[in-house]
């Protein structure tokens, strides 16, 4: 979107807070909680995380370069961890924050702004609003009394959602 020189918006300089750093930290050692490996890995047994169709749709050997017995290999390694996986956005989490510090994101004193949203067409109304009401349950959007509105726009994907 063009804007014109005034309604340009320019990075302003300043220090970035000590309070605002992130902080990374191990609260253990996560090479203590590996699983052993078996030389020889059993078949795929698909759970209800891991399906046979979430299996095939990662193409684990597209260009045939694993073995058949690494490919099981790597089946059973996504078995075994499968709890980290997030095939659903419903799935989805955040990090720990014995592990991360949260984010503070530090702000200078401005006057906020406002944007339009473009409308929303009726014939995929319906499809957005499920669409939201799946990321704000699974954590990704949350109400806000903020003054700021972003625009934001629809685009059906080729598979149709």
């Amino acid at each position: 979107m063009y804007k014109c020189v005034d309604k340009k918006i320019k990075p302003v300089p300043g220090v970035f807070s000590q309070e605002a750093q992130v902080h990374q930290q191990f609260p253990y050692d996560p090479l203590n909680t590996l699983l052993t490996l078996s030389p020889n890995p059993p078949e795929l047994k698909p759970s209800i995380k891991i399906t046979a169709e979430h299996m095939k749709a990662l193409n684990i050997n597209l260009a045939g370069f694993l073995s058949p017995e690494e490919e099981r290999l790597f089946e059973h390694i996504m078995h075994l961890n499968e709890d980290v996986l997030a095939f659903e956005d419903s799935d989805r989490g955040t990090f720990k924050e014995s592990y991360f510090s949260p984010y503070i994101i530090p702000t200078v004193p401005h006057i906020s702004w406002e944007y339009k949203n473009m409308q929303i067409p009726p014939g995929t109304k319906d499809k957005v609003i499920e669409v939201l009401k799946l990321k704000i349950s699974a954590g990704f959007y949350e109400a806000s009394q903020s003054s700021y509105c972003s625009c934001w726009f629809c685009v059906i994907k080729k598979n149709g959602k």
